[in-house]
């Protein structure tokens, strides 16, 4: 989907995703990045040196997705991050 198309989506899907449980998984927030998972680390690379505006504008052109972002702890002290991808997120919540 385009970055528009994808914060329109995380618009619609907002409140009745974050803070609720999908996967397994309590959703803590959104967040918009490519499909290619591959691309990711470039992506993110690009938004902690630059900002997210940048890597916005260096992937335009390109497919996005939104993702969910759940954190559990292996120790008190250590995060792990999980996303999720919620691009059919209505399809199945409606169907």
């Amino acid at each position: 989907m385009t970055f528009e198309e994808a914060v329109s989506l995380v618009d619609r899907i907002k409140d009745q995703v974050v803070g609720v449980p999908v996967k397994g998984r309590f959703i803590e927030s959104l967040f918009i990045g490519p499909a290619n998972w591959d691309e990711m680390h470039v992506f993110m690379n690009i938004c902690f040196q630059k900002g997210e505006d940048e890597a916005i504008d260096e992937f335009i052109g390109k497919s996005f997705s939104v993702y969910g972002r759940s954190v559990s702890y292996i120790k008190p002290d250590l995060p792990r991050w999980d996303v999720i991808v919620l691009d059919d997120w209505e399809k199945t919540i409606y169907n």
